[in-house]
């Protein structure tokens, strides 16, 4: 699979890592390229460097891990390479404010991935990679004999079996919780998110989500 990244941070240079070694083909991608030579050099043949236009337009799949703050910009320049592709959601839309306090660029109420799917109508929209902190999953991912929960959201089936894929490659357990109407539990600040669960817990833990945001 050619996989193009979106954002050379944590999320970015992590799952770049991952996804190399399990055999993929990588485009890591930045807004200063250079940065980041020595990190793909690092990774050896399979893994290429540039610019988000030339990994979106690379890629049979797009990861989009960028701060927030500047997916406009992201959405803008991988927009046109992206028609009828998955696209994996893997910001939170969060941002600081004057006082350095963390406080939330959507509306309360709004689905990060359906306001990610009115910015890239042509694209199928994934959620994942949003719950966890890149430093938990660095730390616990387990190819062999994954623990730790991933949770996703999707709507068509192939792309769902591709999102488990790539998780369950990421030494994560995949779970399937729903289309991208459904993905609201994988939003700051759910129950689910930023927190190492087991897949169990975290079906209980979006089943009560649910169940209290429904009343």
């Amino acid at each position: 699979m050619k996989i193009g990244i979106i954002g050379a941070g944590d999320i970015g240079r992590l799952y770049a890592k991952l996804w190399h070694k399990a055999g993929h083909v990588v485009f890591l991608s930045a807004r200063n390229p250079d940065k980041h030579r020595d990190f793909v050099a690092g990774l050896g043949d399979g893994a290429f460097l540039g610019t988000p236009e030339e990994a979106a337009a690379f890629a049979d799949v797009v990861l989009l891990a960028v701060n927030y703050p500047t997916v406009e910009s992201a959405v803008e320049a991988i927009a046109p390479h992206v028609s009828d592709k998955l696209v994996i959601d893997a910001t939170n839309p969060l941002g600081y404010d004057a006082k350095g306090q963390l406080e939330a660029l959507i509306p309360d109420g709004d689905i990060a991935g359906l306001v990610m799917a009115e910015k890239l109508p042509n694209a199928r929209i994934g959620k994942a990679f949003t719950s966890l902190w890149s430093g938990y999953v660095e730390t616990k991912s387990n190819v062999t004999d994954p623990q730790v929960a991933m949770p996703f959201a999707v709507d068509a089936d192939a792309d769902k079996t591709t999102m488990a894929q790539l998780i369950g490659e990421a030494g994560l357990v995949p779970v399937d919780i729903g289309g991208l109407a459904d993905s609201a539990a994988l939003d700051p600040s759910s129950p689910v998110w930023n927190v190492v669960l087991s897949s169990d817990e975290v079906k209980q833990r979006v089943a009560a989500f649910r169940l209290n945001n429904a009343a």
